[in-house]
């Protein structure tokens, strides 16, 4: 049987990453939300925030790739 989910998007500039530590410390991991973040970064730059956040949430992290 299928349910629902609330899917959540939160954006932030790359020195927003402490705050959305902060953030996802906070949500249970049974919430039954899922996210989707968005960073302003410069072209070119690897983002480290799907490893970031995952240490500061026991929900899984995936970094989202075109394709």
């Amino acid at each position: 049987m299928a349910s629902d989910l609330a899917i959540v998007g939160l954006g932030a500039s790359a020195g927003g990453v402490e705050a959305l530590e902060q953030f996802f410390k906070a949500v249970p991991a049974d919430s039954g939300l899922a996210f989707v973040v968005v960073t302003h970064l410069p072209p070119g730059y690897e983002s480290m925030l799907a490893e970031i956040l995952g240490r500061s949430t026991r929900m899984p992290v995936f970094h989202a790739r075109d394709g």
